[in-house]
């Protein structure tokens, strides 16, 4: 009797499906229930793909209303789902955004699931109501930023208030939470996504090996049948020779408009990344997070914004993303090239280029030991100059360093107070020797102790190299005639030494006062392969608005570091009289500090 009824029960569901997917291409008459329709004991169905791309059916039973859960006026609908498949593997990952009707009615999206091994499969739907303001948001927030002469649903910015990605600033419940998203990568070697796991795992995000990836340009066929509620959906963050894309299920059509997910991605607000199809190869069972294993294929529009109820996008338009390109060198060799592009968005777009870097260098087999890198590269920005990368790494930390610097780069740029930017692409070239070299600042050697304005300075470094004979490099310093009678500091070091100096001494340096000073503070930032020498003078001075005083008289400065001056001013402890850098084959460490006289 049971199965009799199940059955029946799966054949009325067959039947409303028809009766809803006969109006594809007209989704904006298919007609909502209201939440305050909704009752408990009301029975349904909702649509999600379990293999390949059919659309299969599974029962709902309406729980109850919670309401003003999470956020203000934001309510859940909690419901038992059952079927042949979530019988087996309970609320699965991928299923977010899956349609559900009661009496023919859209009610909302599956969204959310509860406890951490249930018994039963228990989840929540985002009601529809919530998922169409999304649109309301996209609309006012467009015009906001529009106002300021931004345009986050084209650039993909409006991120930078979010939190960063090793943050979860979602829903902190681990018996109520948003469906888990499975992140499929293809072409990443599995020591990089376990490197990365932990990153995408606070976000919900369920790193899967997977397969496909639409190339740029997209040229999937939209039809009445492309991504119709209950297809499965992918959202992509990187695509070419690197494929990285979230997966779940369309919700809503009503022409080329899409709804899907029912419950954030990535927390972002705007958003502008492809939009493309997928298919299911099978549903993974797992007692503690089931998952749908699945390919994304062509694309066939944009994801346009990422809202606290789903995702919102726009078949038939072109996402606009960062151009990248990694050439990998086995030591002067070029070994292969990568091309790829990536999201632009503030907190993401460091992470996903270090995720690219770290795979392309691990994927040559090489996870840990002694080796040496050099990075060279450009990135180039629209309405600026280009920031240019080079440097070397090398040691057992090789690794972490060098994703770290471009990290570091990356992410100012996309978050400095000054412009909205907009990178053009990325061009990274990476040569790798099986070696280590390094070398370390064993002691310096000045051909004199008393020096005149307008000498020449003779000053000898040793070196001593990683297992290596110690080597001499020596530089000939002419010597200003601006110099005061009296002691000469000489500081001779690594770019982490003087940096940090200079951080102390001058640290105005290091707030640029618009884009273009940015840039060029960028371009100037030193290399771990030379070794700098600084002649430099105590001289009391200051700095307003980046230029420099030196030699103020004590009433002076008094006056220009009041609360007058509204923190303008900066004091300056000293004036740099030169700065100069030797080249080296090695990473430096190591430094050395002399004190010198400047005589008449």
């Amino acid at each position: 009797m049971r199965n009799l009824r199940y059955g029946l029960a799966v054949l009325f569901a067959v039947l409303m499906v028809f009766s809803v997917t006969a109006q594809r291409g007209l989704a904006q008459s298919v007609p909502f229930m209201d939440i305050e329709d909704v009752k408990p004991g009301m029975k349904g169905f909702g649509l999600s793909v379990f293999e390949g791309s059919r659309i299969d059916t599974f029962s709902v039973e309406i729980l109850g209303i919670m309401r003003n859960i999470y956020y203000t006026r934001h309510d859940l609908i909690m419901v038992r789902i059952s079927g042949p498949v979530v019988d087996k593997a309970g609320v699965i990952a991928g299923m977010s955004g899956s349609p559900v009707y009661v009496d023919g009615k859209l009610v909302g999206a599956l969204a959310y699931s509860f406890g951490q091994l249930p018994k039963e499969p228990i989840g929540a739907i985002t009601p529809i109501g919530q998922m169409l303001d999304i649109q309301k948001a996209v609309v006012n927030d467009s015009q906001t930023e529009e106002n300021r002469g931004g345009d986050p649903v084209k650039s993909g910015q409006g991120m930078r208030d979010m939190a960063a990605p090793g943050a979860s600033p979602g829903p902190p419940s681990s018996f109520l939470k948003p469906i888990g998203v499975p992140m499929v990568c293809s072409g990443f070697d599995p020591a990089t996504l376990r490197i990365f796991e932990d990153t995408f795992r606070k976000k919900g995000m369920i790193p899967v090996q997977g397969g496909g990836g639409s190339v740029p340009g997209g040229g999937g066929r939209i039809d009445e049948r492309t991504l119709e509620p209950g297809a499965a959906v992918g959202a992509q963050l990187i695509r070419g020779d690197y494929n990285l894309a979230a997966t779940g299920t369309v919700t809503y059509r009503d022409g080329n408009t899409i709804l899907a997910f029912g419950h954030p991605f990535l927390w972002s607000g705007a958003l502008n990344i492809p939009m493309t199809k997928a298919e299911v190869i099978t549903v993974l069972p797992d007692l503690a997070s089931s998952t749908k294993l699945s390919n994304t294929t062509d694309a066939v529009g944009s994801v346009l914004w990422d809202h606290t109820n789903g995702l919102y996008g726009q078949l038939g338009t072109q996402a606009r993303m960062i151009p990248a390109r990694i050439a990998y060198h086995t030591g002067d060799k070029l070994t292969d090239t990568y091309d790829f592009e990536v999201v632009m968005a503030a907190e993401w777009t460091p992470i996903l280029v270090n995720m690219a870097i770290a795979n392309t260098i691990l994927g040559k087999g090489r996870m840990g030991g002694e080796r040496t890198i050099q990075l060279d590269g450009r990135v180039k920005l629209k309405g600026y100059g280009d920031i240019v990368l080079h440097d070397l790494f090398s040691g057992q930390l090789t690794l972490p360093a060098l994703t770290n610097d471009v990290t570091s780069m990356v992410s100012i740029v996309l978050d400095n107070p000054f412009v909205t930017p907009r990178i053009d692409s990325i061009d990274l070239s990476i040569h790798s020797w099986n070696d280590r070299r390094t070398a370390l600042i064993e002691g310096v050697w000045y051909d004199r102790s008393e020096v005149s304005a307008g000498d020449t300075l003779d000053v000898t470094v040793f070196l001593r190299p990683y297992r290596g004979d110690r080597i001499m490099k020596k530089i000939s310093i002419p010597l200003p005639i601006n110099m005061l009678e009296g002691p000469l500091q000489a500081l001779v070091g690594t770019a982490q030494v003087l940096t940090q100096h200079e951080l102390r001494s001058v640290p105005h340096r290091f707030r640029p006062e618009e884009a273009g000073q940015l840039v060029d503070v960028l371009n100037q930032q030193r290399t771990n392969n030379r070794i700098y020498i600084r002649l430099y003078q105590p001289n009391p001075g200051g700095a307003v608005k980046g230029t420099e005083m030196a030699g103020l008289p004590p009433s002076v400065l008094s006056i220009m570091n009041s609360d007058r001056t509204n923190g303008s001013f900066t004091p300056v402890t000293e004036v740099v009289l030169v700065e100069k850098y030797i080249e080296t084959d090695y990473v430096v460490t190591g430094q050395s500090r002399s004190r010198l006289t400047v005589k008449r």
